[in-house]
């Protein structure tokens, strides 16, 4: 083959080639005009820094609407775009705000998939964004913080003393209500890291009402709480029925260092000084048995008690000792009807305990007439003891 054939060749591959690299080229625009059909593709602008906060069976979406002003409608889908919802949107000002509480979203972690609208129906790229709502199971979780006591003292003053709870519950407070002296209900609050409650105003034999409140999560939009539970408040009842109840004990009479007691019932045998008994000037003056020293005689059943009728309830009896030296069992004692059992029947009482607990509790089912106080057969040796003061508590 001669040069000029061969270059002739050359020219028609050269020619083939270019033709095929143009028809392809053409092709492939004829393919993309099939997709642009009636224009470009218009996009509107997304919704912008989105944050969603939890909530109980639903969730708080806000978002930034930038300076696209084509979007007049917002869609966001969930739950595999099974559930949704269709926001209009009228921007007052280039860059407006989205703020909408989405209702109904199950209990758990959700995928929200957000898109905008212009009035076209050309929608924005989708956005993607995880949100969590609490229901149900959360709830169920849930549990009242325990009272470890509610008392109020003698000076009317009650103090409400709480036990801890896991702060990964997102407890952060309790929800008190009471009554107050003026007959108005009261309500107040605790929060977690408080151990006790001080209220100055609670109107005596009421209770309290009480709740704890949750938040899941530190985004969360909805609080959570316990139901109502009911609290009896416990109260130093002393001075409504005990006269003379000590710090200190008041005589009958003037005297000497033994005298008789003011108000309260005392057994012939305990007056065993020179027919005075009951009473000692010892500590500013207690309530006192002694036998043994200086002749004193022996003290057999005796008794040392008050009456009165107290309502149904549940009760604690408590003394503050001064001093103990007795040698046979003594015992306090709280027994139904105008006296107190004898020594062997003091099991048939109410309630009772002896020195080594220096309070007991006891329960009436109705209203019932008590007599409480003290009781002790004191037989041997040198035996003495002398309390402070006693107290009647309700619980």
């Amino acid at each position: 083959m001669n040069k000029q054939n061969i270059y002739k060749s050359r020219l028609t591959l050269t020619f083939l080639a270019l033709a095929a690299v143009i028809f392809s080229a053409c092709t492939k625009s004829d393919e993309y005009k099939k997709f642009t059909q009636g224009g470009e593709i218009s996009y509107t602008g997304k919704l912008d820094s989105i944050n969603i906060k939890s909530g109980n069976n639903r969730v708080f979406i806000q978002g930034l609407f930038l300076a696209d002003p084509k979007v007049t409608l917002c869609k966001i889908f969930w739950n595999n775009k099974a559930d949704s919802v269709v926001i209009p949107v009228k921007k007052k000002y280039a860059t407006d705000t989205l703020k909408y509480f989405v209702e109904k979203v199950t209990e758990g972690v959700q995928n929200f998939i957000i898109y905008t609208y212009d009035a076209a129906g050309n929608k924005s790229i989708p956005v993607y964004k995880t949100g969590r709502s609490y229901g149900a199971r959360y709830q169920a979780s849930l549990f009242n913080r325990p009272i470890e006591s509610a008392f109020t003292d003698a000076s009317g003053a009650t103090k409400i003393t709480w036990l801890g709870m896991d702060r990964l519950t997102g407890v952060f407070a309790t929800e008190i209500e009471y009554t107050a002296l003026s007959n108005v209900v009261k309500k107040i609050r605790t929060k977690i890291d408080e151990t006790t409650t001080s209220i100055a105003d609670i109107k005596p034999g009421t209770g309290i009402r009480y709740r704890t409140l949750f938040l899941p999560d530190t985004i969360s939009i909805d609080t959570f709480s316990t139901e109502f539970q009911s609290q009896r408040v416990g109260a130093d009842i002393t001075a409504a029925y005990f006269k003379n109840s000590g710090n200190p004990f008041l005589a009958a009479a003037s005297g000497g260092r033994w005298r008789n007691i003011a108000d309260w019932t005392v057994t012939a045998n305990i007056k065993n000084h020179g027919g005075l008994g009951g009473w000692c000037s010892d500590s500013g003056g207690c309530l006192a048995m002694e036998m043994g020293w200086d002749g004193t005689a022996k003290i057999v059943n005796g008794k040392i008690y008050q009456t009165f009728t107290l309502p149904a309830g549940n009760y604690s009896f408590e003394i503050v000792m001064a001093k103990n030296e007795a040698l046979d069992p003594v015992y306090i004692v709280a027994a139904a009807g105008d006296t107190l059992p004898d020594v062997a029947d003091v099991t048939t009482s109410l309630g009772y305990t002896n020195f080594a607990n220096n309070k007991f509790q006891f329960s009436l089912a109705q209203p019932t007439k008590v007599s409480i106080g003290f009781l002790a057969s004191m037989t041997t040796g040198n035996q003495f003891w002398i309390v402070k003061s006693v107290t009647l508590k309700s619980l």
